[in-house]
């Protein structure tokens, strides 16, 4: 009997979500009353707003489409159809959407705690409870995602928000909240003929097999969890405040990521735990063949040892983490090897886009 996480089984059927247009921009203030400014990006800004009949608190996120471009514009509806498909209690839920001629209006659930980045920069260290709780909450996230196939690509600090940070519904503790589904991907399942290959996402949180042009999978959301991990640095003292890999340039920054490994030789990780180092080493694996799924993380020691109820969100679980099938790892070795003989009769691949910062 294959045991899930109970925050995973109160998920919902899928909804729908509605997609409203309106005549005028003037109309959606009919319908809600616009608060203080939460934040603003290159295109678009985040707004509090009331639900005037309900008196009910919502985030509204505006973007102005000419202003946006038509790569960003098909980015947000490809967005959209994703969150359509989601209902999690770790991903950000979105309300409904409202169309006029020049703008966009996503109305979501609000956070009022910012993001994980944000909140580092507030409260300045995290516990290593604290930090095993936003990694067990991410990783049950994520293996939702990729149970039904979608692979986010673009997991970070920034595009993990926070609900409140003492969360009254989450029994005081930080509720995290996955946003950003721009460049997600929905695949058709795990296997070579599902292979992906567009390079994306934040270099700093890239798998290497992403900057490798020879294709990838949704392991690359384990790495980048990780590298998530390792920049809250399941310290109860301090914070390390700095990814696996640190370099002046992006070109410096690719070789380390695809041909170093992360290490823990800096004085500030003997106050972190054995078990924490083991599974970040796990999570960290260049070759995806041995890197652990997140299920497998929600298995590992680091959570399971420590199943306070009331500190860690998911079940106990017996199975440990271990390498995939042999046959799988073949399957890759050999996908891996076909594709670099056909690599080296082309061109180099090119550099990662210009949507990596």
């Amino acid at each position: 009997m294959n045991m899930v996480s109970p925050w995973t089984s109160r998920d919902t059927l899928e909804r729908n979500v509605p997609l409203i247009r309106l005549e005028d921009d003037a109309d959606l203030r009919e319908i809600y009353e616009f608060g203080k400014k939460l934040g603003q990006g290159s295109f678009g800004v985040v707004y509090e707003a009331t639900h005037i009949e309900t008196q009910t608190k919502w985030a509204i996120k505006e973007v102005c489409r000419p202003v946006a471009g038509s790569s960003t514009a098909k980015m947000l509806w490809h967005e959209i159809n994703i969150l359509k498909q989601v209902n999690h209690l770790h991903i950000i839920h979105l309300q409904e959407v409202y169309h006029t001629a020049k703008m966009t209006y996503f109305v979501t659930e609000l956070c009022v705690g910012g993001d994980l980045k944000q909140l580092l920069q507030r409260k300045k260290f995290l516990t290593e409870d604290e930090t095993r709780h936003i990694i067990c909450s991410l990783a049950d996230a994520v293996v939702y995602l990729h149970r039904r196939d979608i692979v986010h690509r673009d997991l970070k600090l920034e595009n993990i928000l926070v609900k409140n940070y003492l969360d009254e519904d989450d029994d005081g503790r930080i509720n995290i909240k996955v946003t950003d589904f721009g460049l997600a991907v929905k695949t058709g399942g795990v296997g070579i003929e599902n292979i992906i290959r567009e390079a994306c996402g934040t270099l700093v949180y890239m798998a290497p097999e992403v900057m490798s042009g020879r294709g990838y999978s949704q392991w690359c959301d384990v790495w980048s969890i990780g590298v998530v991990m390792y920049m809250l640095a399941v310290c109860p003292r301090r914070l390390c405040g700095e990814p696996p890999f640190v370099c002046k340039t992006k070109s410096k920054l690719l070789k380390e990521i695809m041909n170093k490994e992360a290490t823990f030789t800096q004085p500030i990780w003997a106050t972190v735990s054995d078990a924490a180092k083991n599974l970040l080493t796990c999570l960290l694996k260049a070759d995806p063949a041995y890197r652990m799924s997140a299920n497998q993380l929600l298995e590992n020691p680091w959570i399971t040892e420590h199943r306070l109820w009331g500190t860690c969100p998911c079940p106990p679980l017996k199975a440990h983490w271990t390498p995939r099938s042999s046959r799988w790892i073949q399957q890759l070795q050999t996908a891996g090897v076909t594709l670099r003989q056909t690599a080296a009769r082309a061109p180099p691949p090119p550099p990662p886009s210009l949507q990596m910062v």
